[in-house]
């Protein structure tokens, strides 16, 4: 074992860790009830923005609940960012590619929630939507980059383009990429209302092999999309259960493993529970927490090819 997977480690930082974890946590929750209210047809129990019928605190119906409750969880959240930029700050000014990524969460946060008061203001206009999953996801992308160069002893830029170009590296970035672009795929066949069209799995009809018209081939690219990116993502986890030795990330590999199993049966129990509610918000909610994993996964392990190189550092926390 390489001594350098030592270094590697969540929590040399605790109390700003421990923001960043509850900023990824507080995203996750966001982006699943962001779902929920979609699926729910919530979208305007607050029918203006940024108040809520004119009031912070509005006359509660079970739609204003919904939608009220996921802005006041976005509120938290921008706040938990608010704070893990200022703990930076004082604690990691030096660290330039740190302070460029907190900060790029900070001002993506407040992009995701301009977007969302365009959504009320639009009338749910669908094409936002998908853009506002988009900045979303961008959001735990920056915090898990956060999380990881937080606490890593230092990081070279000049290294990256090295660590990338490792097997194991392209094979992450391919997975992260496949991911989010199916989820993107999902969100854009809810949009032209494919979501719900193919009755059925693994394929849109028990009785036909190929799609019957668009709305079905729509729905079924994006099954074709999860099944590829299935196959890569659970090939790019075996080989870095295998091939590395850092305990933290081989532990993210396993766990990643049993989320991508878990997701394929949660994609499979839409059409088997006749899309109920549950199944359809849980499903996304399950992707976003398998990019979750491999942003971090991917982070330590470029950190960990950084790190093998310490006479090329390019600044020390």
């Amino acid at each position: 074992m390489d001594k350098n997977n030592n270094k590697i480690a969540l929590f040399k930082e605790p109390v700003l860790s421990i923001v960043l974890i509850l900023s990824i946590v507080f995203c996750l929750f966001q982006i699943s009830l962001g779902g929920f209210v979609r699926v729910s047809g919530s979208g305007l129990g607050c029918p203006d923005w940024p108040l809520c019928y004119g009031k912070l605190i509005p006359p509660m119906s079970y739609t204003t609940l919904i939608e009220w409750g996921h802005r006041t969880s976005g509120v938290i959240l921008g706040t938990l960012i608010l704070i893990s930029t200022i703990l930076v700050w004082i604690k990691k000014r030096n660290n330039y590619f740190l302070i460029f990524t907190i900060l790029a969460t900070l001002i993506t946060v407040i992009i995701v929630g301009l977007i969302g008061g365009i959504i009320v203001l639009s009338e749910l206009d669908p094409r936002i939507r998908t853009i506002h999953l988009f900045f979303s996801q961008l959001v735990i992308l920056l915090l898990g980059i956060s999380l990881v160069i937080v606490n890593s002893e230092s990081i070279s830029f000049s290294l990256i383009k090295q660590s990338i170009n490792q097997k194991h590296s392209i094979l992450l970035i391919l997975s992260s990429a496949l991911i989010i672009i199916t989820l993107l795929s999902g969100s854009y066949a809810v949009w032209k209302g494919a979501g719900t069209i193919c009755s059925s799995w693994p394929l849109c009809e028990s009785s036909s092999i190929l799609p019957k018209n668009s709305l079905a081939l729509i729905h079924m690219i994006h099954r074709i999309l999860s099944l590829i990116t299935t196959i890569i993502s659970l090939w790019a986890s075996i080989y870095i259960l295998k091939k590395l030795n850092n305990l933290i990330i081989k532990i993210l590999s396993s766990i990643s493993i049993i989320l991508i199993l878990t997701q394929i049966l949660l994609g499979a129990s839409n059409p088997w529970t006749n899309f109920e509610i549950w199944a359809r918000v849980s499903h996304l909610g399950m992707a976003s927490i398998l990019w979750t994993i491999f942003i971090i996964i991917l982070s330590l392990t470029l950190i960990n090819n950084m790190e093998k190189h310490p006479k090329r550092k390019i600044f020390k926390n």
